[in-house]
């Protein structure tokens, strides 16, 4: 059963290194186990990279050396993998507490899916190679989860204690590191898809936003993304509907996000000219829904922003600016490389209130990103106004000074 089966340990911890072999001979003989000392330290995923080269089967498997197998894990993969399209693919073992893919069975074939060709890919440091290869899997139609085969992870996640090595496995910035890679080379992968995300907090969505969104120009690939809380697309606040687009446009692998609010009307062509400037945010000319209705164009910081002058508002050119609202931007997917969730967040600055709009932006300029403004397209402001005494008072007021 086991002679198509190579298991690969990188090692950096001896004694539970040999604790991780004797479960291996106990339940999987005649396996080929093949083990490597990380003596230079070069990390887990060049040493995945050192060690599948000298197996000589089909079949690979991936432990830590702080994993003990338990009884039928192997059997259980091979049988879970048999369903898998011809039989072949990749098997997460169930490493407890039911993490599904920090340690696999995996046929070699799926290495010609893989950019670079190694399980683990060698741009990273230590994380997230095996959410690669999950992601991979997943794509190619060859992902399978054996949830009876049992992993015994002795991990600091899951109680075990820490050591020296998981400290520099995780410690400083490689973890942050790691995660960037981790969505460039998805996005690298997927090829340029847009997400467009539509940041709803209520079940309204206006006629006039709908039909201006279905006229608008947009690429033929493209997904639609809404918030996504445990109890719906509609009970959350703006700032956490816009992280949770941001997450999942993260997880999609797309290389823009257009935030798209639905109480505005977009012009045909807004779409093509935002992408053509080929900046890290590019946002367009939209009015507060408030008199004195003015653009939210800002130069400065939380201490003390400035108004754009409104010469440079109305030019019709490309604008730098430091702050902007958030209704309408398309956002490069990379500058979230750069920053830290999370990324909207109605705060305080100074004792005063900060919207889920300027602090993104702060964050951003602060990352030592860059936001402009295309004033040659301007997206209407949909407004409810209450007509009342007053409201007949200032317009008899505007009247009377024409």
């Amino acid at each position: 059963m086991f002679d198509r089966v190579s298991v690969i340990i990188p090692i950096v911890r001896l004694e539970k290194a040999k604790r991780c072999i004797e479960s291996i001979e106990l339940h999987c003989p005649g396996v080929e186990i093949i083990t490597g000392i990380d003596v230079a330290g070069i990390g887990c995923p060049k040493m995945v990279e050192k060690l599948t080269a000298r197996t000589t089967r089909p079949i690979v498997v991936f432990l830590g050396d702080d994993t003990i197998v338990q009884a039928g894990a192997f059997q259980n993969a091979l049988a879970k993998m048999e369903s898998l399209p011809e039989g072949w693919g990749v098997v997460g073992f169930n490493t407890t507490p039911g993490n599904d893919h920090a340690h696999w069975m995996a046929d070699k074939r799926i290495l010609e899916h893989i950019p670079g060709g190694n399980f683990f890919s060698t741009e990273y440091l230590h994380c997230y190679g095996d959410d690669e290869l999950k992601d991979i899997a997943i794509e190619q139609g060859r992902w399978a989860y054996a949830d009876d085969a049992i992993i015994e992870h002795d991990h600091p996640v899951n109680g075990g204690e820490s050591d020296e090595w998981y400290e520099k496995a995780y410690g400083g910035d490689k973890f942050k590191i790691d995660r960037a890679t981790y969505f460039r080379r998805k996005r690298e992968r997927k090829g340029g898809l847009l997400a467009i995300g539509f940041p709803l907090v209520n079940d309204t969505l206006p006629v006039q936003f709908f039909l201006s969104f279905e006229t608008m120009a947009k690429p033929e690939k493209y997904t639609l993304l809404v918030p996504q809380t445990p109890h719906g697309p509609w009970t959350c606040n703006l700032a956490e509907a816009r992280e949770s687009l941001v997450f999942q446009a993260l997880n999609e692998g797309a290389s823009h996000l257009l935030m798209c609010d639905t109480d505005q009307v977009y012009p045909v062509d807004m779409l093509h000219k935002l992408a053509s400037h080929g900046v890290d945010i590019c946002g367009v000319r939209v009015h507060r829904r408030y008199p004195p209705f003015d653009p939210i164009f800002m130069r400065g910081n939380l201490d003390k922003y400035e108004s754009v002058p409104e010469s440079e508002m109305y030019s019709g050119n490309l604008i730098e600016v430091d702050a902007t609202g958030t209704g309408c931007l398309l956002i490069n997917m990379s500058v979230f490389d750069k920053l830290e969730p999370p990324w909207f967040k109605f705060d305080v600055h100074n004792g005063r209130p900060v919207g889920e709009d300027f602090y993104f932006c702060n964050k951003v300029c602060e990352a030592g990103c860059r936001i402009f403004i295309d004033t040659s397209v301007e997206v209407g402001h949909l407004v409810t106004m209450e007509a009342n005494r007053v409201l007949h008072q200032i317009c008899k007021q505007i009247k009377i000074r024409g």
